[in-house]
C-alpha cells in the first residue's frame, strides 16, 4: 500500500483500527506499507496511542549507493548510443545525494541534452540541473517566502554543509545566526512538520534534493 500515511488525512483512526482488526487475523499474507512522508509513517507505527502501533517492522529506506547507480545509468545511456563516464555519474549522484526520484529526473534531462555518439560533459550536467531548477523556481520561491527567518537560516546551513552536520552544535548555530540550539530545534520541528526536511542518521537532509540545489544557487538569506 503506497503513500500509506494518507490515512491520517481522514481525521480519525477508524480506518487504522479496522485495518488492524482485519490483518491481524490473516494467515499467509504479507503487507508492506510505504510512504514518502516518513515522519507520518513513524507516527502511525511507533506511537503507542495509534491502532497500528508495532503492527510490523520499521524499515527506513535510505538513498541508493553510487556503486549501484553506475551500471544502471551507464547502460541506459549506452542503449541510446550515448556515453557517460564514472566521473559524470559521480557528479550526478553528488547533486541528488542518491535519491531515486531526483537522480532519474536529472539523468532524464541530461539524456535529452546529450546527442547520440556524444559523451556527457560537466557543462551538460550544469545545464540539465539549471533546466530543472528553472522549472521549479516559482514553487521554490513560494515555499521559501512562507518560512520564518530561523527556518531559512537553518535550511541555508543544511544546504551548504556536508552530510551529517551536527545542526544543534554551537558551531552550526553560530555560523548561521540561529542564536541558540533551542531555536534550531524549533526550526527542525517546523520543517519536519512541513516535510521540508527529513531525519538522516542522527542529522537531517532537505527532502527535495532540487530545493537544496536551489538554495545553494539562489542569492537568499
Amino acid at each position: 500500500m503506497d503513500e500509506f500515511q494518507q490515512l491520517l488525512d481522514y481525521g480519525s483512526d477508524h480506518v487504522e483500527r479496522k485495518l488492524r482488526s482485519v490483518i491481524q487475523n490473516h494467515r499467509g499474507v504479507s503487507y508492506i506499507f510505504l510512504g514518502s512522508r516518513k515522519h507520518l509513517i513513524q507516527k502511525m507505527v511507533l506511537d503507542k496511542n495509534r491502532p497500528l502501533y508495532r503492527a510490523g517492522g520499521h524499515y527506513p529506506l535510505g538513498p541508493i549507493a553510487e556503486k549501484e547507480w553506475r551500471p544502471f545509468i551507464r547502460e541506459h545511456f549506452v542503449a541510446a548510443h550515448k556515453r557517460i563516464d564514472e566521473r559524470a555519474i559521480h557528479e550526478v549522484c553528488e547533486l541528488t545525494q542518491g535519491h531515486p526520484f531526483y537522480t532519474q529526473h536529472l539523468c532524464h534531462a541530461l539524456w535529452e541534452l546529450c546527442d547520440p555518439k556524444q559523451a556527457v560533459t560537466p557543462e551538460m550536467i550544469r545545464t540539465a540541473a539549471k533546466v530543472l531548477l528553472d522549472r521549479e523556481t516559482y514553487a521554490y520561491t513560494t515555499l521559501w517566502e512562507s518560512l520564518t527567518l530561523p527556518q531559512k537560516r537553518f535550511l541555508k546551513g543544511l544546504a551548504v554543509e556536508q552530510a551529517g552536520v551536527k545542526v544543534f552544535a554551537g558551531e552550526f548555530v553560530s555560523r548561521y545566526g540561529l542564536g541558540s540550539a533551542s531555536n534550531a530545534q524549533r526550526a527542525v520541528e517546523a520543517l519536519l512538520a512541513k516535510d521540508v526536511i527529513d531525519r538522516d542518521n542522527g542529522s537531517f537532509v532537505i527532502s527535495d534534493r532540487f530545493f537544496r540545489l536551489w538554495i545553494q544557487s539562489a542569492q537568499i538569506v
